[in-house]
């Protein structure tokens, strides 16, 4: 039995208002639940990518707290959704069939826009009444799933969310324009190229997408003429500059990186790796030189792979993912003190970054140095607190390296990210206590060193 008491205390006010701390409070638990029921792609370097895409409209928006929850979701349906308390999702398939990273950008900045004009909570004011008796059985199936049984919670939880997507299909198509013209500004004050905006919105009234049953973001944000005619006119009176962002050939890497990491079995072929990439795209040869290298270190060939990144990175040294995929080839070839070496050689020319750190991590754990790993790591979760991963492989190195006390600290904090509180509880008095027992130690072993100091001295008089 499920009583009021136990859900988690969030504050409509007896109205249809909900404050800044309701709503992140929410998001949080919205995060929770969707880490612990949806199929998320945890891969650190596409984590970071989309980040550094989503960081610089992020920082020149509105948003009270920027702190926000990116979530890369394992489907091929093309989708991008934003929830209340910073929220952001992207789905694989997006990524694999935007035209390029601007249009990929395009669909971000438009979900940043809703996020900082808090469409979801003038939605749930319009809706007066209705709003709150949704929200509140949205959030007491998601503590049910969480908490009681998966099933019967997950049922609840996409039936309301069913009727709560009903119920804002009024706010989607009138807020959408405005969304719309905040997304531009947003695009327009980074150094990403707006046209691809219209682009985006042209697309989406073709009759492929429209008619495509993988296009779920085109049917969740309605799109007409007017739409398509207010960019346009603002991309005219724009003008905007054209600045070299950099990310073009990166976006097109992680395509193909994405692609062999959720293939499964068999190992594709180098057609199927390129093929959602334009064949008149720069860097073409190097993308299927990374095909190639993918494909052999997949197969086991792992002398020509590393042989083969190793060529790519040195020629193109800005592009993280060559870098990172070579880094993870000496790795798994067990060739620690050249990772080591081209680390020290990363950092000397100023790209050290939460990656560095992760391959150093390893490095350090393959090479039989336990504590300085788990130090290294512990920086990486500084920068990427919400990364479960993380916290999950920390927990089994302390646990493999008897610190009893970091690994349920760390099991802790991976309950916490994923909703599970009283397990989180559990966890954080374990530490708590081995903590206590630890100090307890220590004043034993020191009241045992003052008294053996004392026998000697008597024994020497």
């Amino acid at each position: 039995m499920v009583h009021a008491g136990n859900l988690p205390l969030i504050n409509t006010h007896n109205s249809t208002d909900m404050s800044l701390e309701d709503e992140y409070r929410f998001g949080n638990l919205i995060a929770a639940s969707m880490r612990k029921q949806l199929p998320l792609w945890n891969d650190l370097a596409a984590l970071k990518f989309i980040t550094d895409l989503t960081q610089p409209l992020i920082s020149r928006s509105q948003l009270s707290n920027k702190n926000t929850h990116l979530f890369l979701v394992r489907d091929s349906n093309i989708n991008a959704f934003a929830a209340p308390g910073g929220i952001i999702g992207i789905n694989t398939g997006l990524i694999q069939q935007a035209g390029s990273v601007d249009e990929l950008v395009a669909v971000l900045a438009h979900e940043v826009a809703h996020l900082s004009l808090r469409h979801y909570v003038q939605t749930q004011a319009q809706a007066k009444a209705r709003a709150p008796l949704y929200l509140g059985a949205f959030i007491a199936s998601i503590w049910l799933a969480g908490n009681v049984d998966g099933d019967i919670g997950e049922a609840g939880m996409y039936a309301t969310q069913s009727v709560l997507q009903r119920s804002q299909l009024s706010y989607s198509r009138s807020h959408e324009r405005e969304a719309d013209r905040v997304g531009f500004d947003l695009m327009y004050q980074s150094p990403f190229d707006v046209t691809h905006m219209q682009r985006l919105l042209q697309r989406l009234q073709s009759p492929y997408v429209t008619e495509s049953p993988q296009w779920d973001w085109a049917r969740s944000h309605p799109i007409n003429n007017e739409r398509v005619a207010d960019i346009s006119q603002r991309i005219l009176i724009t003008q905007q500059s054209q600045t070299e962002h950099g990310f073009d050939l990166s976006f097109e890497l992680l395509k193909i990186y994405q692609t062999i990491a959720l293939f499964g079995s068999p190992v594709p072929s180098v057609s199927q790796l390129m093929r959602n990439i334009d064949p008149l795209v720069n860097h073409y040869s190097t993308l299927v030189a990374f095909s190639e290298a993918l494909i052999n270190q997949a197969s086991g060939e792992l002398n020509l792979a590393t042989q083969q990144l190793q060529d790519l990175s040195l020629r193109q040294p800005n592009a993280t993912l060559l870098w990172y995929s070579w880094m993870h080839s000496l790795l798994n070839q067990k060739q620690t003190q050249e990772v080591f070496k081209q680390l020290k050689l990363r950092k000397l020319h100023r790209r050290d970054n939460s990656l560095s750190l992760w391959v150093n991590a390893q490095a350090l754990r393959q090479d039989n140095k336990p504590k300085a790993a788990i130090t290294v790591l512990l920086a990486v979760l500084e920068n990427q607190a919400t990364w479960t991963i993380g916290w999950r492989t920390l927990a089994e190195w302390a646990a493999t390296d008897q610190r009893l006390q970091l690994n349920h600290m760390a099991q802790s904090q991976w309950h916490l990210l994923r909703g599970e509180a009283q397990l989180a509880l559990k966890q954080a008095r374990y530490a708590s206590q081995q903590q206590a027992d630890a100090q307890a130690g220590s004043v034993s072993l020191q009241k045992q060193n003052a008294l053996n100091l004392l026998t000697d001295q008597a024994e020497f008089n």
